[in-house]
């Protein structure tokens, strides 16, 4: 009796696990779009049908990469940019008797680019005789920067930047 007792409650139990997996139908997926079939005799049916479909497929496929290859490959300008140069500003070196020549020389070729010992040494020498040499022409940040180094030398070098007028 006790084996027919455990059967039945075992069956019961196992039909209300079925049935809490049983498919509800708030999950049936409703269709509100009828499938076209695969054989149809207005399109010419078949297989014509899908290689159709396959081939304007490969060709929007390969205009797009043609797209792609030609943007990656040659720049695409929507606009002309116009620049404008820089204005230019004139570094010049102030002449003092307090300088000594060897450390303007190599002051100068550490903080001014390209500039060689010689060229140094006859601004310098310049810079002395007629109490100013110009360095060179640059932007305004760049002969500022070139200013400010030369200034902050120990001892100091008057540098001084003014706007070209040319």
């Amino acid at each position: 009796m006790m084996k027919r007792v455990l059967c039945t409650f075992a069956l019961a139990s196992g039909a209300a696990v079925v049935q809490s997996f049983a498919v509800s139908p708030f999950h049936q997926v409703r269709r509100t779009q009828q499938l076209t079939p695969l054989f149809d005799e207005k399109q010419g049916g078949g297989a014509g049908v899908l290689e159709k479909t396959k081939t304007v497929t490969k060709s929007k496929q390969k205009a797009k990469q043609k797209e792609e290859t030609t943007s990656v490959n040659e720049p695409q300008y929507d606009e002309v940019i116009d620049f404008e140069e820089a204005p230019m500003y004139r570094l010049f070196l102030i002449g003092d008797e307090e300088y000594e020549q060897k450390h303007v020389v190599t002051r100068l070729q550490e903080v001014v680019e390209n500039i060689s010992e010689d060229e140094s040494a006859s601004l310098y020498k310049q810079a002395y005789q007629g109490g100013e040499a110009m360095v060179g022409k640059f932007p305004l940040e760049i002969a500022e920067t070139f200013a400010e180094q030369l200034t902050r030398s120990d001892p100091i070098i008057y540098a001084d930047v003014r706007e070209d007028k040319e």
